[in-house]
C-alpha cells in the first residue's frame, strides 16, 4: 500500500467524520401484492451478435454486451464468483424494507453477488464521501472498499454536476453503448434522456416522480378534467370563515410552480441552450396565472409549508392537494387507499401544465472501478436487474409506492388497475410523469435554484397584503405587481454564474 500524503490524510478525515446514521423522509406504502407481469425471469443465454458482443436477457429485455461481461453474468447466476458490492441510500424505514425485498430477489437470481447497504442520514453525507474519494489517488482507494458505496440511488438532477466533477462514471463505459441503445425503447424516453449527459448514460432510471393533483374523493366524487372544473370546485370550497379552502400546495418554489410556467410557454433554465427564462413574458404570465387562479384559494396565512398544507388536506379542509408520490403513504394512512385518488393537473384550455420530473437513478461511483474488474461488472448487473426486471420493479411499486418508468410495467399496472387499490394512484402519477419536464441536471442548476430567494418577495407580498387587508383580491393584485421585478432580480442574480 502506498504511503498516504498529508493532503490525502486530510481528505481521509473528511471521509471518516461523515456519520452514516439516520434516515430521511421520502415515500412509502405497502398495498396488496398482485401477480406481476409474466415475463420477469432473468435469464442470461448469450447469442452471438456483433464481434466481441453477445446478447443477454434481463427480465424481458435483450441487451447487447461485451462477451466478458456476459460470462461474468453466467458465473454470477451459477454462484461461481463471489463479489460483494455496497449500495448507498437515504431511505425511510418503510421504503428501505421494500427496497431490500427487491435486492433480495436480485441476490437469489445471482447468488454470486452480495449487495450490502450503506445507510445515510442525508444525501449530503454521501455527497461528501463521493467527492472526497475522488480526490484520493486511485491506487490508494482500495482501503475504502466497504466504507464508501460503489453504487447509490438519488434523483437524476445530480448527474451533470457529479459527472463534470469526476465523481461518477458512466454505465455504458462498463457494458457498452449498444446495451444502452437496446434498453432505450423499454423505458420512458424522458427518463432515459434524464440520465444521459454529454452522450453518456450515467446509470439507469427505475422510478419517476412529479407533482400531480391529489383528490379527496369523499368531497369530490368525480375528479376534474379541465381547469375550469377544478376552479369551480375550489371556489365552492373556499370559505376561510368556516376554515375550508380550495386547494393545498406545500410550497411556492420554482419546483412547485413550474407546471403553470410551462403551460404558458415559459421556463426558468434551458440546459440545452444554457438560456435563462426569468425575463421571458411567458414565464411571468404563468406565475401570474398561478397567483390569480390557484394561490388565491390556498390558506396562505397558516403557512405554505409541507406539513401545514398536507394536514389541511388530510383533515378534509380542502378537496385538492398538489404534491408528489412522497405523500402517498400519508394519504393512505389518513384517508384509506379507496378515499383519495391522483390525477394529472388539468389542462387550461389547450395549455398543458408540465411540472418538473425527477427520475430515481442508480449512480456508479469511482469505487466501482477499484480492485478486480468483477466488482464493476457486479455493479452493472445489479443496476440492469433493478431497472429492467419486471418482478423487482413490481415489488418496488407494491412495497414503496414507486411510479415505474419501464413501459411494460406501467402498461401492466394500467391493465390490472382493479387488482390493487393503489394502482389508480400510481397510474395518475405515471400519466403526469408523461406530461412533465425533467429537472435540468447540469451544474448551472445549483445557481438557478438559488433564484427562489429573490422570487420569495412575490409570496411575501401576497401574505403581507392579505394580512393587512383581509382581501384576497388585493393580495392577488399586490403579488402580481411585483412579479416582473422579482423575475428581473432573479435573472440578475443568476446570469453572472451561468457557465456556457
Amino acid at each position: 500500500m502506498n504511503a498516504i500524503t498529508k493532503t490525502t490524510a486530510l481528505i481521509l478525515v473528511v471521509v471518516v467524520v461523515i456519520a452514516v446514521t439516520g434516515i430521511v423522509l421520502y415515500i412509502s406504502t405497502r398495498p396488496t401484492t398482485t401477480t406481476p407481469p409474466t415475463e420477469t425471469t432473468t435469464t442470461t443465454t448469450p447469442t452471438t451478435t456483433l464481434p466481441g458482443l453477445v446478447k443477454i436477457t434481463i427480465g424481458d429485455v435483450e441487451v447487447t454486451v461485451p462477451r466478458e461481461f456476459a460470462d461474468f453474468v453466467e458465473k454470477a447466476k451459477r454462484g461461481e464468483v463471489r463479489v460483494t458490492i455496497y449500495f448507498g441510500h437515504a431511505f425511510t424505514p418503510e421504503e428501505r424494507e421494500g427496497f431490500l425485498k427487491a435486492i433480495d430477489k436480485f441476490m437469489k437470481a445471482y447468488p454470486g453477488v452480495e449487495v450490502k447497504e450503506r445507510q445515510y442520514g442525508g444525501m449530503n453525507e454521501l455527497q461528501g464521501q463521493i467527492s472526497a474519494i475522488a480526490q484520493i489517488p486511485p491506487e490508494q482507494r482500495e482501503q475504502f472498499i466497504g466504507s464508501i458505496p460503489e453504487v447509490f440511488t438519488w434523483a437524476h438532477d445530480w448527474i451533470g454536476w457529479f459527472a463534470d466533477a469526476g465523481w461518477i462514471i458512466p454505465l455504458d463505459d462498463i457494458i457498452g453503448s449498444q446495451a444502452y441503445q437496446d434498453i432505450y425503447p423499454h423505458i420512458l424516453g424522458t427518463a432515459m434522456a434524464a440520465v444521459t449527459y454529454r452522450g453518456k448514460a450515467y446509470g439507469l432510471p427505475y422510478a419517476g416522480e412529479a407533482i400531480a393533483l391529489f383528490v379527496n374523493t369523499k368531497l369530490v366524487s368525480t375528479p376534474p378534467t379541465t381547469f375550469d372544473e377544478m376552479k369551480a370546485i375550489m371556489e365552492q370550497y373556499y370559505n376561510p370563515d368556516a376554515g375550508t379552502y380550495g386547494v393545498a400546495i406545500p410550497g411556492t418554489s420554482m419546483y412547485h410552480i413550474n407546471a403553470w410556467v410551462t403551460a404558458y410557454g415559459g421556463f426558468f433554465y434551458d440546459e440545452t441552450t444554457k438560456e435563462l427564462g426569468f425575463t421571458k413574458p411567458e414565464t411571468a404570465e404563468g406565475i401570474k396565472f398561478f397567483i390569480t387562479n390557484i394561490y388565491r384559494y390556498v390558506n396562505v396565512l397558516a403557512g405554505v409549508d409541507h406539513t401545514t398544507q398536507r394536514n389541511l388536506f388530510g383533515e378534509g379542509k380542502t378537496p385538492f392537494y398538489i404534491s408528489g408520490p412522497w405523500d402517498v403513504s400519508y394519504a393512505v394512512k389518513t384517508f384509506g387507499v379507496g378515499n383519495f385518488t391522483v390525477v394529472q393537473l388539468p389542462k387550461i384550455g389547450d395549455k398543458v401544465p408540465k411540472p418538473f420530473a425527477g427520475f430515481r437513478n442508480f449512480y456508479i461511483t469511482n469505487m466501482a472501478v477499484v480492485g478486480a474488474k468483477e466488482r464493476q461488472y457486479a455493479v452493472a448487473l445489479f443496476i440492469l436487474y433493478m431497472a429492467l426486471d419486471n418482478d423487482a420493479i413490481i415489488t418496488l411499486v407494491n412495497e414503496c409506492g414507486y411510479v415505474p418508468v419501464k413501459i411494460s410495467v406501467a402498461e401492466y399496472i394500467i391493465q390490472h388497475s382493479s387488482e390493487n387499490p393503489l394502482y389508480p394512484v400510481i397510474i395518475g402519477f405515471y400519466r403526469q410523469l408523461v406530461n412533465a419536464v425533467p429537472m435540468p441536471k447540469d451544474k448551472n442548476m445549483q445557481s438557478v435554484w438559488g433564484a427562489d430567494t429573490p422570487l420569495a418577495i412575490i409570496w411575501q407580498t401576497y401574505a403581507n397584503k392579505l394580512q393587512e387587508t383581509n382581501s384576497v383580491d388585493q393580495a392577488v393584485e399586490a403579488a402580481k405587481s411585483v412579479v416582473d421585478q422579482a423575475l428581473q432580480d432573479a435573472y440578475n442574480q443568476v446570469a453572472p454564474k451561468i457557465e456556457k
